[in-house]
């Protein structure tokens, strides 16, 4: 697999009242309307706060194996939602141009309001789906009871790593040159990536999350060992990789109430690598929650 790709796949990773009566009952799926357009829920479990999953980019939690998993498993403690962005799975395309996270944030917002799945919500987001939940949170504070954040992009995490790789060199090994190339049009180009989404505009929304105050936030970060820009020289993946690991940190600012949990193991790819570890932080937050209602 081309060095591109693989850096791709790791940036990837009708209701009506009805619908209350199916969720409080302990299951539910169907198509929402949010102004003409749908959006694809899936929820089960009873209980609150609601957690609901925003996944990698790409990726259609409702019928992503490892996804369901991780809900079924979510849904013996409390009520949890899957949902499909825009243009993903069984959620209708999204309108012509590019997208940001305040979009994304936006169609979840109508869509588990027109599907009656009652807030405040505990935002779980995988790696683009986390900016997409700081951005939630945000917008929506009084509908935010929390996050997880699993392995989630940060806002400043494409210029951090653009600013480490050193200046071109024409002997300079090919996998420096790709990142290079990957990243600079990743940051500029929605159309480089399968969502059309606009990193930088999305980036600068995640950036007004200044603070949850005293609502949970767990930071489900994975292994040091992992290197998130595969055949780079070592001691400059190590370099990329601490910088991660200080922005995941970084995270644990947004609350008084944060908590970081680091995988042993497990790169980036953590629902499908180490899916219990991604319940354990689910539920955490679920206790936290709890405790200060």
């Amino acid at each position: 697999m081309r060095l591109t790709a693989i850096l791709l796949a790791i940036f990837t990773a009708a209701a009506d009242a009805s619908a209350t009566d199916a969720v409080s009952a302990g299951q539910w799926e169907g198509d929402v309307d949010v102004g003409g357009r749908s959006i694809h829920l899936s929820c089960e479990g009873k209980g609150d706060p609601v957690a609901v999953i925003d996944a990698g980019m790409g990726t259609a939690p409702v019928e992503d194996q490892g996804w369901q998993r991780i809900a079924h498993r979510v849904a013996a403690v409390t009520t949890v939602c899957l949902y499909d962005r825009a243009g993903q799975g069984a959620s209708s395309k999204a309108p012509p141009g590019p997208r940001t996270s305040m979009d994304s944030a936006n169609d979840l917002h109508a869509a588990l309001g027109a599907a009656h799945v009652r807030g405040p919500y505990l935002l779980v987001g995988h790696s683009i789906g986390g900016l997409h939940a700081q951005v939630f949170a945000s917008r929506y504070p009084n509908d935010t009871a929390g996050l997880v954040l699993v392995s989630s992009t940060h806002p400043d995490q494409t210029r951090t790593w653009l600013s480490l790789l050193p200046p071109p060199a024409r002997d300079e090994n090919k996998s420096i040159t790709e990142a290079r190339d990957f990243l600079t049009s990743m940051a500029s180009d929605p159309s480089k990536n399968p969502e059309m989404l606009d990193f930088a505009a999305s980036a600068t929304q995640a950036k007004a999350l200044r603070s949850l105050g005293s609502k949970p936030v767990v930071v489900a970060t994975h292994s040091p060992r992992f290197r998130m820009v595969p055949g780079l020289p070592e001691p400059l993946a190590v370099k990329l990789e601490d910088a991660t690991q200080r922005m995941q940190k970084q995270f644990l600012s947004l609350s008084s109430d944060s908590h970081q949990n680091i995988a042993a193991t497990a790169g980036h790819g953590l629902p499908h690598e180490d899916p219990s570890f991604v319940v354990d932080n689910i539920l955490q937050a679920v206790t936290l929650v709890r405790r200060d209602h």
